[in-house]
């Protein structure tokens, strides 16, 4: 063996470990020295965590290069001696440390890697094992991490062995190892050090956990342009030694040890006065404030005074007041970061509500002193209080002008608060917030931003205004409520499979002023949790779209994504087998037991072979004798069993629309593509115009020319055959309702004079719009996309029948129960029942005792009659309506008389305004209907309509199904239209840009 040749080597191998090639790399890529900074190691953690990103990279590659030649050369050079290949890192490594101040440890790995693949991952395999037992002993942190590195290091020389079976590869190993155990005694740890002494800005995106809730939130609205004063972050483990057991004792011995040059250096940054402030996990954050819990301490101007504000900042965490509330708010003990920010000179400070924090309603809410902020949170003096509504943007002026005389703020800061309230509540996505201010003379400055946490949860009319719209009644909503939380909660449960095991879905919908809402809080809460984007949040509060879902965010969701994907997928075939195995007999048996006769399925057809004529859906009888409680209990079971079917329905009727909504965006199917003749306020129209339609032709037929409503009147009273395929409609149709939904509202089978009466109105006008099927060109990939989506329109409309119809089933029970208590003076007039909730009416019948709701009913008669003439708010903040006036916006108020709403069928029209609150309004010639919202039982009446305008609803909604179908121009979502607008006032409706002009 050469002699000359290994020590060669062995001389370039110290060589080449003593290059600074990290040093080098951090110098061009961030121009900083390493040796002068942390520990003053130049090793790839260093690089990282000083030079940055880049830095590290590059100096990562470099070690790996410098570890790997060497056992190249030595394997190359001697192919029958591998031990001197590992001989080679040990020059390598000690010129690293001994020149560079390295540590070689990179060097190593990838030099055995090279050398003995399967030893080198069997020493790192054994080296995380280690790791995992020492957190599980000290817990995670840097004596963990530390001592698997060096247990590593250590146990390299045995996996030598047992790969390798070579003494000189062993003893060669073993003196690698001594080194680098060695080495790490000796050497400063810098990924510890950049724990204790690395300072965060408020430039960088912070991460919470670390940094605090208040700490993150101001580096959010700084990076967003906000005037935040610029900060900057000291974590919560800086200049920490080792903390004293006990909670009593904490706050005493978190001892300092950060470094002169540190301070030196954090005060380099602020060269005026400071502020220390505190920023703890859980302050500041969404549900709790933890206002005045920490202390403040300003203003700070030396290096000792700035060290001592550290330490009292830290040790408020510990205080029994501090310790007491996180136990009330169910928060953990974790650690303080500090914020240390300049000093502003305040001309006057204060705080701001960008909502009232009494009941969410629409008011900012200003107080101010003079001085600094600190003097209003403090309470100890009155400050200037000022409330500015900002509903009526249009007369926002002439407030703050009002204000601005009984105020220390001139009226254009006071422009300026409520102009930066506004903006910081959108940019948290419509969370109300808490704001601290200050005014140097100059510009506001935002010192602080947190959410209002009383104002939770937050609810929302989004999406419920159209599944169950209009003031709802006791019983309707004690049904509804359970069978759509529950619905709701089996869907997000297949998605967020064990993830949804801590969240009550029974809270996912409640009354606010007897209208429904959903809890946006707890759906944005499940969508983060599925991964669903930010303006989540924004979409159910503010109606806005929703972005597309970060990749990272949804890759650990496609399991539940995918079930969810395969029941969507298995929809149609679930559906239609449960169609005949449990809804098709269901109806059949309710139809029988109330003496109906009729078969559910081949609806208009007559029983083969027996000769038996189709009945009408018979009513109950009010004429009842005195009903007995065995009668009672019937029906009461009878009322079960149909809510134990609508569970069923209620999922298809959930999932199906979803579904096919989804499709529709995949495959970018048009609305318009789609036939919706099955569709039930589609086919029930159709067939009363084809009614109107011989109604009309009788009539001509009589006088030789169309006569007026007395006389069409007239014509129907005088031809059975007329009446007959009227009662035949009313068969078929009857089932329908205004809100189908919503089981106290009476279905058209029970009010048939007011369909008769539109019937006759129908057939005067001079021309019946019948609609033939459309025949749309389309090419052979539109053909294919459609069918991807046409089936499940079928499906979908097939649902909403069978669920509407058993909601039908359910009123008639009830109304039969109803009748019942009537007879036994339970109930004083008709309707009463659907005051009480299902649990009441259960109690009584099974009790058999006797009992008057009278004061109850009456008492919910009146809430219901006062909340169904109060504004509804699009979303409530906290479970209390605020308390605001009914207000009618006279056109006069509005600049330019234009009201935005959503586009929902294209088409100008001008017309006169006709309100109409019920389907059954006389809507009269050339109207356009203002509707609260829309549901299949409207369709008759907005078929007349030259135009429609909606309070709620989408382009999804039945209003917009029935106004494109019909080439209707429309309009939805105009927020209080039966009180903005009135009867006879004459308005532009313009359904492609979905705008509603005052025209007087």
């Amino acid at each position: 063996m050469p002699l000359g040749t290994i020590a060669l080597l062995l001389a370039a191998s110290f060589s080449l470990g003593a290059l600074p090639l990290t040093g080098w790399a951090v110098r061009v890529f961030s121009r900083r020295d390493l040796r002068a900074l942390g520990t003053g190691n130049v090793g790839v953690s260093a690089a990282f965590i000083h030079g940055g990103k880049l830095a590290g990279i590059a100096a990562v590659l470099a070690e790996i290069a410098r570890g790997i030649l060497p056992v190249l050369a030595g394997r190359f050079c001697f192919p029958d001696a591998p031990a001197i290949a590992i001989a080679l890192l040990i020059p390598l490594v000690a010129g690293r440390y001994a020149i560079t101040r390295g540590g070689g440890v990179t060097n190593a790995v990838w030099g055995l890697l090279v050398f003995s693949p399967p030893m080198a991952v069997s020493s790192g395999i054994w080296g995380l094992l280690v790791w995992g037992l020492a957190q599980r002993w000290w817990g995670k942190g840097d004596r963990a991490r530390l001592f698997a590195s060096r247990c590593g290091c250590l146990c390299t020389p045995i996996w030598v062995w047992v790969w390798r079976q070579s003494m000189p590869e062993f003893l060669a190993a073993a003196g690698l190892a001594f080194l680098l155990f060695t080495i790490s005694l000796r050497q400063g740890d810098d990924m510890a050090l950049s724990k204790s002494e690395q300072l965060f800005s408020l430039d960088d995106s912070l991460d919470a956990a670390i940094c605090g809730d208040k700490a993150a939130k101001l580096s959010q609205l700084k990076r967003a342009g906000f005037n935040v004063p610029s900060g900057w972050i000291l974590s919560p483990e800086a200049g920490i030694g080792h903390r004293a057991s006990g909670i009593g004792h904490r706050g005493n011995s978190d001892e300092l040890s950060i470094s002169n040059a540190f301070i030196q250096n954090l005060k380099s940054k602020i060269q005026n006065r400071m502020i220390v402030r505190s920023s703890a996990a859980g302050e500041d954050g969404d549900t709790s404030s933890a206002a005045g819990q920490y202390q403040t301490i300003g203003p700070v101007f030396t290096e000792a005074e700035l060290l001592d504000a550290i330490n009292r900042c830290r040790q408020s965490y510990w205080t029994s007041e501090a310790v007491a509330y996180r136990r009330q708010r169910q928060l953990p003990d974790t650690q303080m970061a500090v914020l240390i920010q300049p000093y502003i000179d305040s001309e006057f400070a204060g705080v701001m509500f960008s909502r009232n924090p009494l009941d969410g309603g629409s008011q900012i809410i200003i107080e101010a002193l003079p001085g600094g902020a600190e003097s209003v949170v403090g309470g100890q003096s009155t400050p200037v209080h000022l409330e500015i509504d900002f509903s009526q943007p249009e007369s926002l002026e002439k407030k703050l002008t009002e204000l601005q005389s009984n105020s220390i703020i001139a009226q254009s800061i006071l422009a300026e608060l409520v102009k930066q309230a506004q903006a910081i509540e959108a940019f948290f996505h419509g969370i109300p917030q808490d704001i601290e201010w200050s005014w140097d003379g100059e510009k506001v400055w935002i010192l602080q931003s947190r959410p209002i946490t009383n104002l939770q949860p937050f609810w929302t009319r989004t999406i419920a205004a159209e599944v169950i719209p209009g003031a709802i009644r006791p019983l309707t909503w004690s049904i509804n409520r359970p069978l759509t939380c529950g619905v709701w909660g089996e869907i997000f449960q297949v998605v967020l499979g064990d993830r949804a095991i801590g969240l009550n879905f029974n809270e996912t919908a409640t009354l606010l002023g007897s209208h429904a809402y959903f809890n946006a809080t707890l759906l944005g809460e499940i969508f983060r949790m599925m991964g669903l984007p930010e303006q989540g949040l924004e979409f159910l509060l503010r109606g806005q779209k929703m972005g597309k879902p970060p990749l990272g965010k949804i890759l650990p969701n496609l399991p539940g994504l995918w079930r969810l994907v395969q029941r969507e997928r298995a929809l149609n075939a679930e559906f239609k087998g449960d169609r005949t195995s449990i809804f098709l007999p269901a109806l059949q048996s309710l139809e029988k037991e109330v003496g109906r006769g009729k078969k559910e399925e081949g609806r208009g057809k007559k029983e083969e072979g027996k000769g038996k004529k189709e009945e009408e859906i018979l009513m109950p009888n009010a004429q009842l004798p005195m009903p007995h409680y065995q009668y009672l209990l019937e029906l009461l079971e009878r009322s079960e069993k149909i809510q134990e079917w609508l569970k069923p329905i209620t999922y298809y009727n959930i999932l199906g629309p979803i579904g096919l909504a989804i499709r529709k965006a995949i495959f970018r199917v048009d609305d318009d593509w789609l036939a919706n003749d099955s569709a039930p306020e589609i086919a029930s129209v159709r067939a009363l115009q084809q009614l109107a339609q011989k109604l009309r032709q009788a009539g001509v037929s009589q006088s030789d020319e169309t006569g007026s409503v007395a006389d069409l009147a007239q014509t129907f009273a005088e031809t059975p055959a007329l009446q007959a395929d009227f009662e035949k409609w009313l068969d078929i149709y009857g089932y329908l309702s205004e809100v189908g939904t919503d089981i106290a509202v009476p279905t058209w089978r029970e009010q048939p004079e007011v369909y008769q009466k539109l019937l006759i109105n129908m057939a005067q006008k001079a021309e019946i719009n019948l609609v033939e099927k459309r025949e749309i060109g389309l090419s052979f990939s539109q053909k294919w996309r459609l069918d991807k989506c046409q089936e499940r329109a079928i499906v979908k409309n097939e649902i909403s029948e069978i669920y509407a119809r058993l909601l039908a089933h359910l009123r008639w029970t009830f109304v039969e129960i109803e009748a019942c208590g009537l007879a036994m003076q339970v109930f004083q007039e008709s309707g009463d029942i659907f005051y009480l909730e299902f649990g009441e009416i259960q109690q009584w019948i099974r009790s058999g005792a006797s009992v008057s709701f009278k004061d109850t009913i009456s008492q919910r008669r009146d809430r219901l009659v006062a909340d169904r003439d109060r504004p509804i708010p699009p979303v409530v903040y906290g479970n209390l309506l605020p308390n605001s006036q009914t207000r009618a916006i006279d056109s006069a108020t509005s600049e330019t008389n234009i009201i935005q709403g959503i586009p929902a069928s294209i088409g100008r029209v001008e017309g006169f305004v006709k309100i109409c609150r019920t389907a059954s309004t006389d809507l009269g010639e050339n109207a356009i209907a203002v509707v609260p919202y829309t549901d299949a039982g409207w369709a008759p009446l907005l078929l007349g309509a030259t135009a429609i305008i909606a309070e709620v609803g989408g382009q999804l909604s039945h209003g917009a199904i029935i106004a494109r179908e019909y080439k209707i121009p429309a309009v939805m979502n105009i927020a209080e239209a039966t009180t903005r607008l009135r009867d006879g006032q004459k308005v532009r409706v313009d359904g492609y840009l979905g705008t509603v002009e005052l025209l007087e």
